[in-house]
């Protein structure tokens, strides 16, 4: 068995993680009738492909029991979201606005790992995750009619398994991230608002798979 001491030790641990990330958006309509190119129609939004970012934190980990750790992760992460408008008759492609998001975030997970088998150990995790959003805002010029809000809040949870290693513990997990709050709070730029009045709630939703290093 490999770093014997590492649950029994010093209950403060850090490290670093990596990530790659997918970004979505679950899209509520209003199917409302808007011009759009000179034509009056009912447009629908939705996002139908996706794009992979990456992730970059910090690990401050403590452990409060022998299977409880809480843990802050600060970091940034990258990523975007193809928002396609699409005519709801005849699904034709109207104009796709290609979202980008770069989050400074701070998530806190409450994580409860089973009894260590070896070098090898399960794990779950939930809790909320606080992300401002350095790029939310519109651009006529890259074809982002309206933006979205800068500051969000995301309740997380997922699952890991751990490998303690010669030199160090190695992690790898799965992450849901959903955030309840609805994102469409900014306006849209003007002779654009056939976009913006389409749309009635956006919620972000993110997928990503983490690797620890402690």
């Amino acid at each position: 068995m490999n770093l014997l001491h590492y649950d029994y030790a010093s209950p403060l641990r850090f490290g670093f993680s990596l990530g790659i990330n997918i970004f979505d958006f679950t899209t509520v309509n209003t199917l409302k009738n808007v011009t759009v190119d000179g034509v009056t129609r009912k447009v629908r939004a939705d996002v139908t492909t996706m794009q992979s970012g990456f992730d970059i934190n910090a690990i401050i980990d403590y452990r409060i029991r022998p299977q409880w750790n809480v843990r802050a992760l600060p970091g940034i992460s990258f990523g975007a979201r193809n928002l396609e408008f699409y005519d709801d008759n005849t699904n034709e492609l109207l104009h796709t606005m290609k979202m980008s998001s770069n989050y400074i975030e701070l998530p806190v997970h409450l994580k409860f790992s089973v009894k260590r088998n070896s070098n090898f150990r399960p794990y779950v995790f939930a809790g909320v995750n606080g992300r401002y959003n350095l790029s939310g805002g519109s651009d006529e010029k890259d074809g982002v009619f309206f933006g979205i809000s800068n500051t969000e809040v995301f309740g997380e949870f997922g699952f890991g398994f751990e490998f303690y290693l010669v030199y160090f513990k190695f992690s790898i997990e799965a992450k849901f991230s959903t955030g309840p709050g609805n994102v469409l709070t900014k306006g849209p730029l003007e002779g654009y608002e056939a976009y913006y009045n389409a749309v009635d709630k956006l919620y972000s939703n993110m997928f990503m798979i983490k690797f620890h290093f402690e």
